[in-house]
């Protein structure tokens, strides 16, 4: 394959070392965790059978219906990431701040003619344009630790002597190790092992006769997914409401990880350091549509129903990496030349299920279930059959359940809100604290304006691989993802 670029994921959800494509990139880009505007986000992001909010336009479109007048919002977010990583008995921290536009939209109605009083007539419709901010990819990690039993460099190592017909020149004659294990051997940080006779006998490290290194990773990730929603609906009688949308979903994705090992303790001969430099940018274009219902059978319950076509990505990779080494009192500086890798990408359908109470005019209680079958994710390309990767996306991945609480209470002009959201296991569907979302917020509406207030914190942990976990342990990660949203709201 043309790429072959050592990284690691470091996702919302997932973390682990990438070769290539895999279903680390499939998961990536399935998993959603729409913030859209701050009463969206104060409520868990339960609002399937609510609507007249400008984010349904991407959850359930039939909630362009419930607008009782023409709207235009915009949202403003403020995010603030804090990791901490444990490994090998040590913790380090690290955070990255990033402002961003959570949402931005129109939604215009019109209402049915005069003389159309009938209960049971088509009250009004609707066409709406919104940008809603689908995930973000920004964070800072930082992973050290002292290992004394391997070394990165014994993963290269590895993967030459087990590569069928292994000779000296493996490193260059395969055209599999072009981004790594060949610039780790042009660094002198391994070599080739001959017998009395000069015969071949595989590789070995060149540096480290002894373990004791410290290691760490500098980890940075950039970007977000948005999507723009075109939109179209109707409120039937003031009980049914439909409506479609028109997904045109954006990926912005840059990676940096810095890879280190150094001789911290000056007792390694030979050896003072080396570095890995990993650099990715991925963007992407795609389409997807979208259907939903909401029906109000009696005053005081709303149920709501959506279907979301598989997103349809186009995926632009450029992609490099150098090492540079300090060893035998000499520094070498070796760099790959720039990569490119084009692919399309098929992200699973989503079906979500809603449903809504409302109490005395004055509060809402509401929930969301949405059904995601992660395994359903395809990568394709003209270049590259993929069946290796799709298979490991059939294999590993699980379908999950993903629920979302919310409610609201109204004071007057002012209202009260919050919310709480869980993630099933995209690698086994089950449900645990590790992935929650829990939202707190406020609003002053008016009669034609309003103002929007909410914070979320985002509580992931899992794993990192640092490199191969045969050889070292995984890291410990706890992601806390704090965002404070502004909304305001103009009705015309």
């Amino acid at each position: 394959m043309k790429k072959l670029l050592a990284t690691s994921a470091l996702g919302l959800f997932c973390m682990g070392q990438l070769m290539a494509q895999n279903e680390l990139d499939a998961l990536r880009y399935s998993q959603l965790n729409v913030t859209g505007t701050s009463r969206y986000a104060a409520m868990g992001g339960a609002f399937g059978a609510l609507g007249g909010d400008m984010t349904t336009l991407s959850v359930n479109p039939a909630g362009i219906g419930v607008f009782a007048k023409t709207e235009a919002s915009f949202t403003l977010g403020i995010l603030s990431t804090a990791t901490d990583a444990n490994y090998l008995g040590t913790t380090a921290s690290n955070s990255r701040l990033n402002l961003n536009i959570g949402n931005a939209g129109f939604v215009a109605r019109f209402n049915r003619r005069k003389g159309e009083d009938r209960q049971w007539a088509w009250k009004a419709f609707h066409i709406g344009v919104a940008y809603n901010r689908t995930a973000s990819f920004n964070a800072r990690t930082s992973v050290v630790g002292v290992n004394t039993q391997s070394s990165y460099i014994d993963q290269h190592v590895n993967a030459l002597n087990t590569f069928p017909g292994v000779n000296s020149n493996s490193p260059y004659n395969t055209g599999q190790f072009g981004f790594g294990t060949e610039l780790m051997y042009d660094a002198y940080l391994f070599d080739p092992v001959y017998d009395a006779d000069t015969n071949f006998t595989g590789f070995r490290r060149a540096v480290l006769p002894n373990y004791g290194q410290t290691e760490s990773v500098t980890e940075i990730t950039r970007g977000s997914m948005g999507e723009i929603a075109l939109s179209f609906g109707g409120n039937y009688g003031n009980a049914l409401y439909f409506g479609a949308t028109i997904g045109i979903p954006t990926v912005s994705y840059d990676l940096e990880r810095r890879y280190n090992e150094r001789d911290t303790q000056d007792t390694i001969a030979n050896f003072n350091a080396f570095t890995k430099r990993d650099n990715l940018s991925v963007s992407g274009n795609g389409f997807n549509v979208k259907f939903g219902l909401i029906y109000r059978p009696v005053q005081w319950l709303r149920i709501g129903a959506a279907v979301h076509t598989p997103t349809f990505f186009e995926m632009d990779e450029n992609y490099s990496s150098a090492v540079t080494s300090e060893v035998f009192g000499t520094q070498y500086n070796v760099t790959s030349p720039e990569g490119k890798f084009d692919y399309s990408l098929e992200t699973p359908f989503r079906a979500i299920g809603s449903l809504a109470f409302v109490v005395a005019k004055i509060g809402v209680i509401s929930a969301d279930y949405e059904f995601v079958d992660y395994r359903m994710a395809r990568m394709r390309s003209n270049d590259y059959a993929f069946d290796a990767e799709n298979t490991s996306v059939q294999n590993r991945l699980n379908w999950a359940g993903n629920i979302r609480v919310g409610t609201e209470w109204r004071l007057d002009i002012v209202s009260i809100r919050g919310g709480f959201a869980i993630n099933g296991n995209p690698f086994t569907g089950a449900y645990s604290l590790d992935d929650t979302r829990w939202s707190l917020g406020a609003g002053l509406r008016l009669n034609r304006w309003s103002l929007d207030l909410t914070y979320m914190l985002h509580r992931w942990a899992g794993n990192y691989e640092v490199y191969s976990p045969e050889l070292t342990p995984l890291a410990d990660i706890t992601m806390l993802n704090h965002n404070v949203m502004f909304t305001t709201s103009f009705r015309f």
